[in-house]
Formats: structure tokens, C-alpha cells, sequence
């Protein structure tokens, strides 16, 4: 009885073993597929989305939702609250500034919620909810006494709807372009150069950056190898704001050469590698003849 317990005690612990190990061993991959897919799910809900009476160009109310490593964030401005003849939320501006929002929950496609309040509202639970990829309505929880003293104010109301229609606004060229900090520089180098030994292998020759854009080599590389990709990747034309992106290759596609440098210096630091996949952070010695311009 002791030696077949043993043996069933040491098969269990080896089972457990190799369960912990596989887990262990699937665990980063599965993690960053994960985060990547939360990361996506909730850019549907990052930017600036506004509240505009009918007929007034400045917003009432303004809702700024931002996303770092996989929460989101968000301000939310003062605004005192009024009802048109329909019921309709309307309002107007209040004192100026924003306030932050807290607590804030994605379940289901919808994002709860707390902010503040302005008089005559407390405050408490609100619910945004997406209608598009331009369109959202912001629901406000009221309470009875908030209601009561609302339509007080608003005499001319037939009644009281809680929901704000709003909508996402325009990126503006200041937002599209914000510089790429260096450590986003260091990503995009090593991002190319695993992209090219990838490409080589599968095709026997390196690409230049639109042809692994456009074979979705940059993303199936980024996908399985990185669990975090430089903001603006996707642009052919522009892939790292702030920054000059060359990629050389040569004639026979045997070897290539790569060129990351701010844009505001004519002739300054940067990163440079090749097919070696070696980077290096410095000055060319043949600097002046690196100079590209679109």
C-alpha cells in the first residue's frame, strides 16, 4: 500500500508539474495576445467626444478618454445642466477647467463611470455607451431630487431625457503627429530588423518599409514578437513621428541598411543597424550624404 501510494503520490506531482510548466510556458504569449486585445477593444473608446447644443459650434460638455497600458483614463468639463422643450439635455458651459473621472469599467461594449457633478447634480454613475465609431450617448443617473429641482429650473420642459448624444471629434495635426519618445525609436528598429530576418527567410531577399507594410509582415512580426508597437507603425509615409525612418536595400535585396534620426537635426544622433540587426546609437561618418528629404 505505501509503494502504491507512492507511486500515486510522484505520478500526480510529475502531472502537476507539467501543467505548471505548459501553463508557464504558454502564459506570456497568451498574455500579450490578451493585453493586445484589450488594448484594441478600448481604443474604441479613446479621444475627445463633445455635446454640442442645437445650432452652437462651442460644446456644452466635453469628454477626453485616453488609454496607457491597457486602462483607460479620462477628464470630464464643468458644464450646468438645462432641458430644452423636449426634454432634450442641452446645457451650458460652467466654470472652465476639467475635472477627472474615476472608476471606470468597460463591460459589454459600454463604459461606466463616476465623475463629480455640477449643481444642481451630485454626481455619481454615468454610462457611455458607443453607437459608432463617431457616435456615443452619455447617460447621466439622476436622482428624484435632482429631477425635481431640474425641471424647476427648466419650467418650459415637457419632460426629462438623461441622455446625451455625443460625438468623437476630429484628430487634430498636433495630436497625429506627437513625437515619438526614444524608447519608441529603439522598438522601431528592432521591430524592423526582426521583420526583415523574417521576410529574408520566407522569401529569400529583404523589403523595403512599404513592402513589409503592404505583406503584413510588419504585423504579423508585431504580433508575435512584441507585446507593445510604436503609436503611428501603420503610415508608410510617416511611421514614427519626429523622426526620419530610411530603410536601404541594396540592388540584390542581399542586405539593407536602416536610419532612425530626429528630423530636427540636420545632421545629428540617431540609431542605425543593417542586416547584422546590430544597433547602434550615434553619428554616421558620412552624415551629410544620409540626407533625404520627402
Amino acid at each position: 500500500m505505501n509503494l502504491q501510494s507512492s507511486r500515486i503520490a510522484t505520478t500526480a506531482f510529475l502531472i502537476g508539474m507539467l501543467v505548471v510548466a505548459t501553463v508557464s510556458a504558454a502564459s506570456p504569449s497568451a498574455l500579450a495576445k490578451t493585453n493586445r486585445a484589450r488594448t484594441a477593444s478600448l481604443q474604441a473608446f479613446v479621444g475627445t467626444w463633445v455635446a454640442k447644443a442645437p445650432g452652437e459650434n462651442t460644446p456644452f460638455l466635453v469628454l477626453k478618454l485616453v488609454e496607457h497600458d491597457g486602462k483607460l483614463t479620462g477628464t470630464m468639463s464643468h458644464f450646468k445642466i438645462a432641458v430644452a422643450g423636449n426634454g432634450r439635455v442641452i446645457g451650458t458651459p460652467a466654470t472652465p477647467g476639467e475635472s477627472p473621472i474615476a472608476d471606470l469599467t468597460v463591460r459589454g461594449g459600454d463604459l461606466s463611470f463616476v465623475w463629480g457633478g455640477d449643481p444642481p447634480l451630485h454626481g455619481g454613475q454615468c454610462k457611455f455607451v458607443l453607437e459608432g465609431s463617431q457616435k456615443a450617448s452619455l447617460i447621466i443617473l439622476v436622482t428624484a431630487e435632482e429631477m425635481q429641482k431640474i425641471m424647476a429650473d427648466n419650467s418650459g420642459a415637457s419632460g426629462f431625457n438623461p441622455v446625451v448624444s455625443m460625438t468623437r471629434e476630429a484628430e487634430t495635426k498636433e495630436q497625429t503627429e506627437r513625437p515619438a519618445e526614444k524608447w519608441e525609436a529603439a522598438f522601431m528598429a528592432r521591430l524592423i530588423n526582426t521583420a526583415e530576418a523574417q521576410y529574408k527567410f520566407a522569401n529569400g531577399s529583404y523589403a523595403d518599409y512599404a513592402t513589409l507594410l503592404r505583406s503584413g509582415q510588419l504585423r504579423e512580426t508585431g504580433g508575435r514578437e512584441f507585446t507593445v508597437l510604436p503609436g503611428n507603425w501603420q503610415s508608410e509615409t510617416n511611421p514614427l513621428p519626429g523622426y526620419r525612418v530610411r530603410l536601404w536595400i541594396s540592388s540584390d535585396g542581399s542586405s539593407y541598411q536602416l536610419s532612425i534620426r530626429k528630423k530636427t537635426a540636420d545632421c545629428g544622433t540617431g540609431l542605425f543597424s543593417d542586416e547584422t540587426g546590430v544597433v547602434l546609437d550615434g553619428q554616421p561618418s558620412d552624415c551629410p550624404a544620409m540626407q533625404v528629404t520627402h
